[in-house]
């Protein structure tokens, strides 16, 4: 007699059928590194079975959606961090490069490490065309990498900088940047107590 398995055996068959959104964090992390994986692992777009970047975006912003203030939401932000330290560096990059610009500040907080690999890619994103105010956008992602260390930052801008394919105004963004960045160094030396 031939023994059939039983697919609803495993406990997890459930898993499959669960919305991203009612999925647990750990289910979460598991669903986007293996999309990623196969998406880092094929290279090829469009192919059955496999999101694009663009697909991807949307479950990363599911993903980092914050509860602000709430018990609940540093229980989770903790849990994240745990989960996103687990990924392989490669599956992280590709997060990052998923991500949306947005979403990089809020990426960045949950990271415990942030290397400089990970912050120039960070760096070489852009603000949608339509987006009303996009220095402070970009402002966010300087202050997310300079809150991680000042240093990271310097090095990061510098490889920005270097590579072919930096953002058009990103120099005069950056040294913008570095001015109020003074600006509020200067500030707090004459005021301390304002802060």
């Amino acid at each position: 007699m031939v023994k059939i398995e039983n697919k609803f055996a495993t406990g997890k068959w459930h898993e499959r059928y669960l919305p991203f959104v009612a999925k647990s964090p750990e289910m979460q992390v598991e669903w986007l590194t293996n999309r990623l994986s196969r998406l880092r692992d094929t290279g090829v777009e469009g192919k059955t079975g496999i999101l694009s970047r663009e697909e991807l975006n949307p479950y990363i912003k599911l993903l980092l959606q914050d509860g602000v203030g709430t018990t609940e939401s540093a229980q989770k932000d903790s849990k994240l961090s745990e989960l996103l330290a687990e990924i392989e560096e490669d599956e992280l990059l590709l997060l990052i490069e998923c991500a949306d610009i947005y979403d990089i500040p809020r990426l960045f907080k949950l990271l415990s490490d942030v290397n400089p690999k990970q912050a120039i890619m960070a760096l070489k994103k852009e603000p949608p065309p339509f987006e009303k105010k996009p220095l402070m956008v970009i402002d966010r992602v300087f202050h997310s990498i300079k809150e991680k260390s000042t240093e990271l930052l310097e090095v990061s801008a510098r490889g920005v900088l270097e590579s072919d394919n930096a953002p058009v105004h990103f120099a005069a963004n950056y040294e913008r940047y570095k001015e109020i960045m003074m600006d509020e160094h200067i500030l707090s030396l004459l005021y301390p107590k304002a802060r």
